[in-house]
């Protein structure tokens, strides 16, 4: 029975892993065509760049609902709801990306799923795990969103090349199909949900009585908006040392894939030698890291400094996640509120920070280079601030 059990709950995991998978793949398949767009549509930096952080934007705006419903209602609910914004939003690109508007529009829409599905992650994980398997079991299910940037940002020039833009769009349109079908028929919550209902402005000041849950939530603030605001600002950035569109693609899927091993295999150090320590650290590292992309290097050894580079500033997002889940003041009442927040604040961070580095980027690759530099900076200083293990 033991064993069911537990195969039950990888099986959940799993069909979660998916399902972010699929969305990170879709959001993630113009991040190397941004120039592309640009020329297509006549748009400037910061236009493209919205293309990629305004689904965090609506993130900002759904994860509360999105809270609520996981609170009355369990995270299955709210995945579902995520899902279908999810479908028609990315569908709607293969018909709507003749124009600009268009394809904001069609994004908007998909953007409107992704603080459903998030902010469900880390109380579906709760529910069937345990402990330090909860943490480990949230880093290898978010590792699937940062998987998709990946698999995304390497594969989306080869199709476009080949098969043309709209090949992209169709291709992800069905992983999306397939990822919502597998939720269906695998995704469960543990037993029947009945918990009462409690207002936010209370599941908020119970929340708020640790002052780590605001640290928790700037944290993913930095780390979401740094990292998206790296993925689209390092191949225009590395092509004035000469790579091209191509290779700028490919040092952002290495740096994808490293958010994803970061994701899954950091929570099990920070549970073992202390999230502060090992957070603080892997943030520091992050930071010098980010500096070596200001020296002419070999393509090669980009490659490498991109996964590391990824791996370290991706590492700590699911460890503060479940940190935000298991602060004094969270219980199975208000731990959808808890998720709101840290997802909400985080996404806030992927909608401003991108836009904020691309307008600055159209006047300046070097003051763009050493904006997003601060953001490293101020990430790590709010790790030193954390009052935790």
């Amino acid at each position: 029975m033991k064993n069911n059990l537990s195969n039950h709950r990888w099986i959940i995991a799993g069909t979660f892993w998916f399902l972010l998978l699929s969305y990170g793949a879709s959001w993630f398949a113009v991040a190397p065509l941004l120039r592309d767009l640009e020329e297509a549509y006549k748009i400037g930096g910061a236009e493209s760049h919205l293309l990629l952080s305004m689904i965090g934007l609506f993130v900002v705006f759904f994860a509360w609902p999105a809270g609520g419903v996981v609170d009355k209602r369990g995270p299955r609910a709210s995945v579902l709801i995520g899902s279908i914004f999810m479908i028609t939003g990315f569908t709607a690109r293969i018909w709507l990306s003749s124009s600009y508007i268009g394809m904001l529009s069609s994004t908007a829409i998909a953007g409107m799923g992704l603080g459903w599905i998030l902010v469900a992650l880390a109380p579906q994980m709760i529910q069937w795990f345990e402990g330090n398997k909860a943490s480990l079991a949230i880093g290898l299910v978010s590792s699937g969103l940062f998987i998709g940037f990946g698999v995304a940002s390497l594969l989306s020039p080869y199709i476009k090349e080949t098969y043309g833009m709209t090949m992209v769009y169709e291709l992800f349109a069905v992983i999306n199909l397939l990822s919502f079908i597998l939720y269906i028929a695998f995704g469960k919550d543990k037993g029947r949900v009945n918990r009462g209902s409690i207002k936010i402005a209370d599941g908020m000041k119970r929340l708020l009585s640790s002052p780590n849950a605001i640290l928790y939530s700037l944290i993913g603030f930095f780390i979401v908006g740094s990292t998206l605001s790296a993925s689209a600002f390092l191949p225009k950035f590395l092509s004035d040392f000469g790579l091209s569109e191509l290779e700028g693609g490919n040092v952002i899927s290495l740096m994808l894939f490293g958010s994803a091993f970061g994701a899954f295999s950091f929570p099990y150090i920070a549970s073992r030698y202390g999230v502060k320590k090992t957070s603080l650290i892997i943030a520091i590292f992050a930071t010098v890291l980010w500096m070596l992309f200001h020296l002419e290097l070999s393509f090669f050894v980009y490659i490498l400094i991109a996964f590391l580079f990824g791996l370290s500033i991706q590492a700590s997002w699911p460890v503060a996640l479940h940190c935000q889940e298991t602060e004094k003041g969270v219980d199975e009442k208000n731990v959808g509120i808890a998720a709101s927040l840290y997802i909400s604040v985080s996404n806030i961070g992927g909608a401003i920070l991108p836009v904020i580095l691309g307008n600055v980027s159209d006047s300046s690759h070097q003051s763009a280079f050493l904006l997003l530099l601060s953001y490293l900076v101020i990430f790590t200083l709010l790790w030193a601030l954390v009052k935790r293990r």
